[in-house]
């Protein structure tokens, strides 16, 4: 199964795809390693880009 996170506020927002594996893991499809990250809680998530 594949699900959406996407969240905003006014003047920014962000997106996420994820499939949920059959060992109830998820998979991020979303996640670009060649764009600057942190962990967070164990998972990789972008830096959000300031313009």
């Amino acid at each position: 199964m594949a699900i959406a996170w996407n969240p905003s506020l006014s003047g920014a927002k962000v997106e996420d795809t994820f499939v949920i594996l059959k060992n109830k893991k998820l998979e991020n499809l979303t996640f670009d390693s060649n764009f600057p990250n942190v962990e967070v809680d164990g998972r990789l998530r972008a830096v959000p880009l300031e313009m």
